[in-house]
């Protein structure tokens, strides 16, 4: 309020998860100073944004928000970072970058604020300077398309801070259990202003992705009805092994003291219970016919085919040119190795009898 000028924060409605989220991390997350001093940071951009956000009017619907948008939703590590990319390169399809999810809202009147292509660039330094293994496996750039989870911090209801930033498991249990519709409503206000400052051609539809959406999938659709949805899927197995290598990653970034087992069982149940949401949401008819299926292995033994296989669904052509430009990206971008640290995290061996069962063989 100080450095803003400015003290509304519109229905406080976002005050006990706040307050549930800062008490976790301050007894359960072991943070380290640079963990503090990044958290803080997160929060405090995100109370920035909101007042920024009810300091100025909502911007009339772009014309690219009139069209229900695409979702990429899945598992963590499916391959949603490289088919969104290549999808986002489509002249009719708009996916927000990283400098406008990390400052989605312009300052009111006469509020100064530093430019937030600088900003998210010193985000990017910082987390290559700390966290060189998640900035690996996890390319970012201020221009490049990103999660846009970073839109849920407004409400302070994400799943990926609570899931898989921090140890915050009283947060992440209560999370699980919120609906979440206030968080997408202040999700799709802010994306009007992004789109009100960069503008898309007219008839373009937004892409969207980000994994904490997997948890919550109602919701999100309540606020975007019909949202067409790109489902994402990998062996169980080989995906929680992997998303156990970005968490023990990213928590060693923040947290002293990482215990990678407990990391291991963390990851399993909430992969359980995101895939029995995910199948109870696709399961209804009005759902599964808005829901096109990309499984893990045709995506990496084919990217540009399955790139061109979702944009046909969506009623879109894959011309040479745009073919062109998929190969380069490619070619600039290959897929990083990340290995699985199944044993350390106390997952059964690859192909156990004990390893979940896979998401291709339950859908």
């Amino acid at each position: 309020m100080r450095s803003a000028g400015l003290d509304d924060f519109g229905d406080p409605g976002h005050v006990p998860a706040l307050d549930l989220l800062v008490s976790a991390l301050e007894t359960e997350a072991g943070l380290t100073p640079a963990g503090r001093a990044e958290v803080r940071g997160t929060l405090l951009r995100a109370l920035r944004t909101r007042l920024w956000l009810h300091a100025r009017p909502v911007p009339a619907v772009p014309a690219v928000e009139q069209q229900p948008p695409v979702v990429l939703v899945g598992l963590p590590r499916t391959g949603s970072t490289v088919l969104h990319r290549l999808l986002a390169l489509h002249p009719a399809l708009r996916a927000p970058c990283l400098w406008e999810l990390l400052s989605p809202v312009a300052p009111p009147g006469a509020v100064r604020a530093g430019d937030p292509v600088a900003e998210a660039e010193r985000y990017v330094a910082d987390l290559h300077r700390t966290a060189p293994e998640l900035a690996r496996v996890h390319p970012t750039g201020a221009y490049e398309p990103e999660e846009c989870e970073h839109l849920m911090n407004t409400d302070f209801r994400n799943s990926v801070l609570g899931l898989l930033s921090y140890r915050v498991p009283s947060y992440a249990s209560w999370l699980l259990a919120q609906d979440l519709t206030s968080a997408y409503e202040l999700h799709r206000a802010q994306l009007a202003h992004v789109l009100a400052r960069r503008p898309a051609p007219a008839g373009a539809r937004l892409v969207l992705k980000s994994p904490s959406h997997l948890w919550h999938l109602p919701s999100l659709d309540r606020v975007y009805p019909g949202a067409r949805f790109v489902v994402l899927e990998r062996d169980v197995e080989e995906a929680i092994g992997s998303v156990c290598g970005l968490v023990v990653a990213a928590r060693r970034r923040r947290s002293a003291g990482v215990d990678p087992v407990e990391i291991g069982r963390e990851m399993t149940a909430a992969t359980r219970t995101g895939l029995a949401r995910l199948y109870a949401f696709t399961g209804d008819p009005s759902v599964g016919e808005r829901c096109l299926s990309v499984r893990f292995t045709d995506l990496v033994a084919g990217p540009v085919e399955t790139a061109a296989r979702v944009l046909a669904w969506l009623g879109l052509s894959a011309d040479h040119a745009l073919r062109g430009r998929w190969h380069e990206h490619l070619a600039h971008n290959p897929r990083p190795p990340h290995l699985h640290p199944r044993a350390a995290c106390g997952l059964p061996a690859a192909g156990s009898p004990a390893a979940p069962q896979t998401l291709e063989a339950s859908s």
